[in-house]
C-alpha cells in the first residue's frame, strides 16, 4: 500500500470540492488499494477499531491506552464515495463498508493495521460496471459466524469467504406480490443476533406514506444469502425508526428519539413494550451484556425494559467495550477517544485529533468495534 499522506496529498491536488459523484482522484485512491483475498485470520491480540468519514480508521492493540491513525483516504462528508460510518468485526478480521450515496467499497484487515479491500476481484458485482472494487452500497456492515453482511437501500450483500465471492439479494423483485404492497426502504442497518439463531436481522426506514412507524424488519436464516420481510407484533406503539441492537441473546429496539425501548427474545419475530428509558436523543451500546443509553442523562438497562443512571461521567455518544471491561467512548460531534477502566465513573482522553475543513458532516468518529486479531 503506498503511505497514506502520499495518497491523500495526490488526491487533495485535483480534488478541491467533494461531491457525491466520483471523481478520477477517487478512483486512483481506490485502485491504489491492494486487493483482499489474503486475509490470514490469526485471532490472538485484542484491538479496538474505530472509524470516521474518510475512511478514517484509527487503531488500538494496547487496551485502548495508546491509538494510530491506520487509513486515511481522504476527507468525507454524509454522502459520496468516502462516507464512512460502520465498522464490524468477525473471526478475527475488521471491515469497514466506505461510501454512501457514491461508489462503495469495502476495506478489511486481520490485524486491524494495514487495511486492503475485502473483495479479491474475482466477484463482479452489478454496483461495479465491471470493477471488481466496488461493492454494493451499504448503509452499515456486520458480521457474524464468520460472514459479513452489508445492508443499505434494497440490497443485501454477503460474503462467507472473506471476500473471495459475495451473494446478493435484491428486495424489489423478491416482494413484489406482497400483499403489504411496495416496499420503499433505505438507510438499512443489520445486526447480527447471536449464535443460538444464527440469524442476520436488519431494521430499515419507511420512505413509503403507508407503513409502520417503527419502519420494516427483515431476516436472514441462511448467512445473509435470502430475505424475508417480517411483520413484526408488538410495535405498533413505536413513534418512528430509531435504533436496533443485540447483546447475543436479546435485542432491543429504540424509538426515535430512545424514549423508549422495546425488546425481542425469539430474534425478531415478537416483541415488548414499549418500555420508558428515562432519556432522550442517546446513543445506543451493548456493553457486555447489558445495554447502554449514553446522552445528556445516559442509563443502562439489562433486560431493556428497567433502566438505571449510569455514572454521571459517562459521556455521549458510542461505547465500545473489550473483554476485559475497558470501555471507549467516541462521538460524531467529538474529535478525541476517552477510556475508562471503572465502568464509566471516570474517563481520560487518550487520542485527539484536529478534524478536516470540510462542509457536509461532522468529522467525529461514528463507529467502533472490538475483536482478537493477528500480531
Amino acid at each position: 500500500m503506498k503511505p497514506l499522506p502520499l495518497l491523500l496529498a495526490s488526491a487533495m491536488l485535483s480534488l478541491n470540492t467533494f461531491a457525491a459523484e466520483e471523481s478520477p482522484a477517487d478512483a486512483k485512491l481506490r485502485a491504489d488499494i491492494p486487493l483482499g483475498g489474503g486475509l490470514k485470520p490469526n485471532p490472538k491480540v485484542p484491538a479496538f477499531v474505530v472509524v470516521g468519514h474518510g475512511a478514517h480508521i484509527i487503531t488500538s492493540k494496547d487496551d485502548g491506552k495508546t491509538w494510530k491513525q491506520t487509513f486515511f483516504a481522504i476527507p468525507g462528508a454524509d454522502h459520496g464515495p468516502w462516507a464512512t460510518k460502520s465498522v464490524t468485526y468477525t473471526n478475527g478480521v475488521f471491515a469497514v463498508p466506505v461510501g454512501w450515496g457514491g461508489p462503495t467499497i469495502y476495506l478489511a484487515s486481520d490485524d486491524a493495521v494495514n487495511w486492503r479491500h475485502l473483495s479479491s476481484g474475482e466477484s463482479k458485482l452489478p454496483e461495479g460496471k465491471g470493477d471488481p472494487r466496488v461493492m454494493t452500497g451499504a448503509w452499515s456492515l456486520t458480521g457474524g459466524k464468520g460472514v459479513f453482511v452489508s445492508s443499505g437501500y434494497m440490497t443485501f450483500s454477503a460474503t462467507a469467504d472473506l471476500g473471495k465471492t459475495f451473494t446478493t439479494f435484491g428486495m424489489w423483485g423478491a416482494f413484489k406480490d406482497d400483499p403489504r404492497g411496495k416496499l420503499s426502504t433505505h438507510h438499512i442497518g443489520a445486526v447480527y443476533c447471536g449464535d443460538a439463531s444464527g440469524r442476520f436481522l436488519a431494521l430499515g426506514d419507511n420512505r413509503g406514506t403507508e407503513g409502520s412507524k417503527f419502519g420494516h424488519l427483515f431476516a436472514s436464516d441462511d448467512l445473509g444469502k435470502t430475505w424475508k420481510w417480517l411483520a413484526p407484533k408488538g410495535l405498533d406503539a413505536s413513534t418512528g425508526r430509531g435504533a436496533m441492537v443485540s447483546n447475543g441473546k436479546l435485542l432491543v429496539m429504540t424509538d426515535k428519539d430512545a424514549a423508549n425501548a422495546w425488546t425481542s427474545a425469539d430474534a425478531g419475530e415478537t416483541w415488548d413494550g414499549p418500555h420508558t428509558t428515562g432519556t432522550q436523543r442517546a446513543v445506543l451500546s451493548v456493553v457486555g451484556s447489558e445495554f447502554w443509553l449514553c446522552g445528556k442523562k445516559s442509563r443502562a438497562s439489562a433486560d431493556g425494559k428497567t433502566w438505571g443512571d449510569l455514572p454521571a461521567a459517562v459521556p455521549e455518544g458510542k461505547i465500545i467495550a473489550s473483554d476485559k471491561g475497558t470501555l471507549i467512548s467516541i462521538a460524531s460531534q467529538r474529535f478525541n477517544i476517552l477510556r475508562s477502566t471503572d465502568g464509566g465513573k471516570s474517563w481520560q482522553e487518550v487520542h485527539s485529533y484536529t478534524p478536516p475543513d470540510i462542509k457536509g458532516g461532522a468529522q467525529g468518529l461514528r463507529d467502533g468495534a472490538f475483536g482478537l486479531v493477528a500480531p
